[in-house]
């Protein structure tokens, strides 16, 4: 049996996801072979961010090359919400996809807004397989 229609907060099986991590947002395949469960995530998916208003985001200078775990960390105190930081400054990334370049300006969203824009992506309706 294949089962589309869950996240994985909702599956008892699995662990509950904290609300910044990004395997959050995606529901799982669950697939049952010899009375063993498997679950995946739709990899497929996309999540595109719409225009976000600048009382909302600040800017960081980045001084050298850095992963965006780190600078996750460095911002957020986890590195959990690389993520967040890709998707609100892809159009930067042209060599490595995950690591700013020094010399960058990137932009982020507010701690204070953070955990309410997080639970707004997660509530969002998906139209092809996009989130919104």
């Amino acid at each position: 049996m294949i089962d589309t229609g869950l996240y994985q907060n909702q599956i008892d099986a699995l662990d509950t996801l904290d609300i910044m991590n990004y395997e959050r947002i995606f529901k799982i395949f669950e697939l049952s072979v010899n009375s063993k469960d498997f679950y995946t995530y739709n990899i497929l998916k996309r999540v595109d961010f719409p225009e976000i208003d600048n009382e909302f985001v600040e800017y960081r200078d980045v001084l050298n090359n850095t992963p965006l775990t780190i600078l996750s960390y460095k911002i957020y105190g986890d590195i959990k919400s690389w993520w967040i930081l890709y998707l609100l400054n892809k159009d930067k990334f042209v060599g490595a996809p995950f690591i700013v370049e020094g010399g960058t300006q990137i932009k982020y969203i507010k701690d204070s807004f953070r955990t309410s824009i997080y639970q707004d992506i997660n509530n969002a309706t998906t139209y092809g397989g996009r989130h919104y």
